[in-house]
């Protein structure tokens, strides 16, 4: 569990701020027990439920790919389960924060903002009241998500001040990630498979009989190529084939190795002269750009934005937090266990992997990434 950890921290807020939060079912009713205060404000269990609800929904998307997540370890006798638990409460602690000074400053909404989250719940609404069960559990309203979401909006406006506020160096930054490491190359291809998956999502080899066809098609599509056909229309004149992009960093694992070889020796808008053989099928390859920036452009703006949410990070730690007394109601608060709060039973019953399933989820104590 040593990837980035503030990966459930965006997709939480992405989920808040973005209007992404009906992703998942939910469990438990909502009322008006007080669950934590900041200062002289009181956050109800109804309140939490808001950030419950969004960050069930994120560890519920994980549990396709692993069965046991909720319970798999994040750190020494900590759960993810655990984790998430602090997380919620910590950006529920940190929005609130972030609304009252924000009020404090004389924020307001414009009419286009509310218009925006109006037509945003509206169409939520619309998908959501077709499910009584959910909304029965939830206590959601249309008037309660209007009222959450512009509360959101309006602490949103707080955090983009300070962000905007605090001195990051961008050119140092960029100088100090090297561009040639994140050189990527840009190909399109036409592929042949010669093997699939399973029902039980194993990899098998196609029958002899299928990879000669699947030989015969790719030797004809390459004949095709020379004569100038595109491969858009050789793709769509034979099933056997299908043509899209890959793009790829040296060794970073998005191309098989024999495919990355070849691809690495083309000059822009060049194809291979041959046939290229994987442990999955046959490929015919064209360069279409052998000196992107695309991911070394990432990987600046990331390490940019990772930056500025370190440094947002250390004055709300440091400076806001500090001017507001917090007091947990931790008799109600011990009883929510994430994972089991807002998923039905029904829908805690776990798929088996997917043959995709190759990420670690994470998760994070402390959200401070904006949704924008």
């Amino acid at each position: 569990m040593k990837k980035s950890k503030k990966i459930i921290t965006r997709l939480l807020v992405m989920a808040l701020t973005a209007g992404m939060i009906f992703a998942a079912g939910c469990s438990k009713k909502t009322d008006s027990t007080l669950v934590v205060t900041v200062n002289d404000e009181k956050l109800t269990m109804q309140d939490m439920m808001y950030f419950i609800y969004a960050m069930e929904a994120q560890g519920q998307m994980y549990t396709q790919y692993y069965p046991t997540y909720w319970d798999m370890e994040y750190s020494e006798g900590v759960t993810m389960r655990d984790q998430m638990k602090t997380s919620v409460m910590d950006a529920a602690v940190m929005w609130e924060i972030l609304y009252q000074k924000s009020k404090e400053a004389g924020n307001t909404l414009t009419d286009e903002e509310k218009t925006t989250i109006d037509t945003n719940v509206e169409s939520m609404w619309t998908e959501l009241k077709e499910d009584e069960e959910r909304l029965k559990l939830t206590g959601f309203t249309k008037e309660i998500l209007v009222a959450s979401y512009e509360k959101l909006q309006l602490a949103d406006k707080y955090y983009q001040t300070v962000l905007d506020s605090l001195e990051v160096n961008e050119d140092e930054i960029k100088a100090g990630i090297d561009k040639e490491a994140y050189k990527q190359y840009d190909t399109e291809y036409l592929y042949a498979a010669t093997s699939k998956y399973n029902e039980s999502y194993q990899l098998v080899e196609l029958t002899d009989e299928e990879k000669a066809a699947a030989k015969d098609a790719i030797e004809q599509a390459l004949k095709d190529v020379q004569a100038g056909k595109a491969f858009a229309d050789i793709a769509k004149d034979n099933e056997a084939l299908t043509t899209t992009t890959l793009n790829f960093v040296k060794d970073d694992g998005t191309a098989d190795a024999a495919y990355q070889e070849a691809a690495m020796k083309l000059k822009n808008d060049e194809v291979t002269d041959g046939i290229i053989e994987t442990s999955t099928g046959y490929y015919i390859i064209k360069m279409t750009n052998n000196n992107s920036t695309e991911s070394y452009d990432t990987a600046v703006t990331e390490a940019i934005s990772n930056a500025q949410t370190q440094a947002f990070t250390d004055k709300y730690d440091n400076e806001i937090k500090k001017e507001y007394t917090i007091k947990v109601n931790d008799k109600v608060w011990d009883t929510v266990v994430m994972g089991e709060t807002t998923i039905p039973v029904a829908e805690r019953i776990t798929s088996t992997p997917t043959p995709e399933a190759t990420a670690t989820p994470e998760a994070t104590a402390t959200p401070t990434e904006s949704g924008k």
